[in-house]
C-alpha cells in the first residue's frame, strides 16, 4: 500500500486575497478546473497542492500555531525579492546547518517557510 500527502487544506478569511498571495509570492499555479470561485481555490506546486476555502459556518479564521507550510526553492534570493516586492513585512531570515530560509506569514497569519538546501 502507498500513501502520500498531496493536499493541505486551509480555511482563509478571503479566498481571492490568499490566492493572490500563494500564486504571486509563492509561485503556485491555480487549477481552474478544481477551483470554485469565490469560495474555493485549488493551487498546485510540484508535489503538493493547497486548497483555500472560507469556513462553512462563517466563523472567523484563526492562524494555526502548530502548522508550517514549507516550500523548497533553488533561488532563495529571488524568492525573498518577490516576497519583499509583494509588500510582506514580517520576513525572518534563518540560517541552519543544512541551508538558508525565510519565514513569513500568509494573509491569515499562518507560518510559511521557504528554504534552500546547501549545494
Amino acid at each position: 500500500m502507498n500513501i502520500s500527502l498531496k493536499t493541505v487544506n486551509l480555511e482563509v478569511s478571503d479566498v481571492s486575497f490568499s490566492r493572490q498571495f500563494y500564486a504571486n509570492v509563492l509561485m503556485m499555479k491555480e487549477n481552474a478546473g478544481r477551483s470554485h470561485p469565490p469560495s474555493f481555490a485549488y493551487l498546485e506546486s510540484p508535489g503538493c497542492a493547497v486548497t483555500l476555502t472560507t469556513p462553512p459556518d462563517g466563523s472567523p479564521v484563526q492562524a494555526s500555531r502548530s502548522i508550517e507550510l514549507g516550500f523548497e526553492t533553488d533561488d532563495l534570493r529571488a524568492v525573498r525579492a518577490a516576497v519583499e516586492a509583494a509588500g510582506v513585512k514580517d520576513i525572518r531570515p534563518q540560517s541552519m546547518g543544512w541551508g538558508d530560509a525565510v519565514e513569513l506569514r500568509d494573509p491569515d497569519g499562518n507560518r510559511v517557510i521557504v528554504y534552500q538546501f546547501k549545494r
